[in-house]
């Protein structure tokens, strides 16, 4: 599973060892630890100096649907 990340969500640790021993190597799965959103007030931002945006998909929909989901690294 080179080059793919399982996000599992913190009230399935049973999909986390599941997927911890299953997997090849050890780096590939995590438990998801966000709590909130980290904006707390919500304005304008001011300019992003990056080109793009880092995140290519909102994995939140996977993580409360499923328990669980895959990105790309």
């Amino acid at each position: 599973m080179a080059g793919f990340l399982l996000i599992v969500s913190p009230t399935k640790p049973g999909t986390y060892t599941y997927m911890k021993l299953t997997s090849q190597s050890e780096d590939v799965v995590i438990v998801d630890r966000r709590r909130v959103d980290r904006r707390r007030i919500h304005q304008r931002v001011t300019p992003e100096r990056r080109h793009s945006e880092r995140r290519h998909r909102d994995v939140m929909t996977d993580i409360e649907k499923y328990g669980w989901a895959m990105v790309h690294r």
